[in-house]
């Protein structure tokens, strides 16, 4: 069966989101000194960041000024200093009044050695096009060593603007499977601006953080979005142990995450004070499909080798796996190999713990595993071809095992056909599969994969996008649904999505309604959301059924497997051929369904 849907293979993304550039004019290093921490005057005159620019991974509070005070001749007789809020960022502003004899003047001073500020325009006059009014009322780069994609709503600074922020693990080695979910982000927040606007005409800009698979640099950029932008909500990150690891601190800041991808099941039971979401489901119900595929391989397995990766995600997998397929099928001889997480290695210590567990899995001649189940991500790959080099190493060669994977690396399996040395790619074609939830609606994912081919120089994206797609835009629909007048905060848009999955009397919002030049869904929502309606979504993903106590879905989980790519020989493309179809809830289990 064959969807006929060019996103089901795995696009490679290359070109990466750039920043603004409109930096404060200079002649000399030390003009740029109000620019940020590690600024220069660069070229064009334009102050940059220097090569070392900021290497701890710590934002700061922002960057510091070298303009002065404002002074008079004569002292002034009074001097009062008043806080207000913006009603819809919740940014405060500081505004310092001298008093003269003759007359009242509002003047620009500094706090604590910093520009301070009632609007972004004040500080893009000041500092640059890349530098806002942060939360604290002082003017800050939205830039860091973390966070360097910002866009302002059409490349055009406005003080009517609410922040959203992106953490994804955009450089390498997950960049090619990483970026078109940042770029997923992107093009919502484009569709959102050019089709709509939040109450007040309010519109939404952009900044992207990349994590790089690292707890410090998650922080770092959560710091930066959550406390001195003042983003209420953020995008991201891509793995369960970065979102469990920031949990935290999203609940201490107030601010809401939505990860497109993190499904470890120990996200659910978070006290995250209602502000972790996840449009991907846990992996109880993945475990469960797992464990009840490989049984069903013919010839049915007798000796499997268990691998999972050192995270959050493939360590809980793992332990609900291995114990639902031991349990159930006491004659199978399961065991347990772990391997690393690449975060942090170099290219010889990856190979050198890798090429390990490979071996102690594959065992001795004569009594090698029938099945190898992977639990993991991307790196998967390279596990794989491990293991084909170790088997066509012995002579005679031994029977060719099973390949069944995770939904983390199913996205990858063309690229595995693609790298496979010629000999082996079609065998691979053969004893390759994966399992991972439904993540696409057809006819959504369709109109999406044409609209974001074409903004992004035609590259594919993958169907993981749609996740990422989706979770921006619940976030800006929620949003408009925050009662007009109050603080659009992360605990206000958490409870606004109540708002978006009425199905009993929520009006239905399909995202691929499009009319002529127009997105229809993006404003007929948030019209409907602003005059005190409701509805019901279902998205690029498929139906968007947050259970409101969780924060998740619950969907069923489909059974991949790889066909040769007519159109270009030596590659494959994923093709699904059967369906876990779950239990009514609150069951976590099922059955697998072939399809036609």
């Amino acid at each position: 069966m064959s969807l006929g849907l060019a996103g089901l293979s795995c696009g490679l993304v290359f070109g990466a989101c750039t920043a603004l550039t409109e930096f404060a004019d200079c002649k000399l290093d030390e003009d740029c000194a109000g620019a940020g921490n590690g600024y220069v005057c660069g070229a064009g005159n334009k102050c940059v960041p220097g090569e070392s620019g900021t290497t701890t991974g710590d934002p700061g509070p922002g960057p510091t000024t070298s303009l002065p005070t404002t002074s008079t001749t004569e002292p002034p007789i009074t001097t009062t200093t008043g806080t207000e809020t913006d009603p819809i960022t919740g940014t405060s502003t500081t505004e310092t009044v001298t008093t003269t004899d003759s007359e009242t003047d509002t003047e620009t001073t500094t706090t604590g050695g910093q520009l301070a500020c009632t609007s972004h325009g004040e500080c893009v006059a000041a500092l640059g096009g890349d530098h806002v009014c942060g939360k604290t009322g002082v003017c800050v780069s939205a830039l860091t060593a973390e966070c360097q994609t910002f866009h302002w709503p059409d490349e055009q600074p406005t003080d009517k603007v609410v922040f959203i922020g992106s953490i994804m693990a955009t450089s390498p080695p997950f960049d090619a499977l990483v970026l078109p979910l940042q770029n997923a982000v992107q093009l919502a927040v484009e569709d959102f601006n050019a089709n709509t606007d939040l109450p007040g005409e309010f519109k939404i800009a952009w900044i992207g953080c990349d994590d790089a698979g690292s707890g410090a640099k998650a922080t770092a950029a959560l710091t930066h979005l959550g406390e001195t932008i003042g983003a209420p909500v953020v995008v991201g990150p891509i793995f369960s142990e970065l979102v469990l690891h920031l949990a935290e601190q999203a609940k201490a800041s107030g601010t809401l995450l939505i990860s497109p991808t993190a499904s470890a099941k120990e996200i659910t039971g978070l006290d995250d004070d209602g502000l972790v979401w996840r449009t991907i489901p846990s992996d109880v119900y993945q475990a469960n499909a797992f464990a009840d595929r490989i049984p069903q391989l013919t010839p049915k397995p007798e000796k499997v080798a268990l691998l999972y990766k050192d995270d959050a995600y493939g360590t809980s997998m793992h332990e609900d796996a291995v114990d639902r397929l031991e349990l159930d099928n006491p004659a199978i001889e399961v065991t347990s190999h772990v391997y690393p997480n690449p975060v942090g290695l170099t290219e010889a210590q990856l190979l050198q713990q890798y090429g390990t567990v490979i071996a102690n899995a594959w065992g001795s001649p004569g009594d090698h595993p029938d099945t190898i189940g992977i639990i993991g991500t991307t790196e998967a790959t390279r596990i794989i071809l491990g293991f084909m080099n170790a088997w066509s190493a012995e002579n005679p060669d031994p029977p060719l095992p099973r390949f069944v994977v995770s939904h983390g690396v199913v996205a990858a399996l063309p690229d595995l056909i693609a790298a496979a040395p010629g000999p082996l790619k079609p065998a691979l074609l053969q004893i390759t599969e994966g399992v991972a939830p439904i993540i696409f609606d057809e006819a959504n994912f369709n109109n999406f994969n044409i609209r974001y081919k074409i903004r992004f120089n035609d590259q594919a994206p993958i169907t993981a996008a749609s996740l990422s797609y989706d979770g921006a835009m619940v976030m800006m629909l929620a949003m408009a649904g925050v009662p007009e007048g109050e603080t659009v905060t992360g605990k206000g848009v958490a409870a606004a999505i109540a708002k978006l999955v009425d199905k009993e009397e929520g009006t239905a919002v399909s995202f691929g309604e499009v009319m002529g030049l127009s997105l229809t869904f993006i404003k007929k929502a948030r019209d409907i959301l602003v005059t005190g309606g409701t509805v019901d979504l279902k998205g690029v993903s498929g139906a968007l059924d947050f259970d409101l106590a969780t924060g998740e879905v619950r969907v069923n989980l489909l059974g991949w497997g790889i066909d040769e790519d007519m159109g270009m020989p030596g590659f494959g493309v994923l093709d699904p051929k059967r369906m876990y179809v779950l239990a009514p809830p609150p069951s976590t289990e099922g059955m697998w369904v072939d399809l036609p």
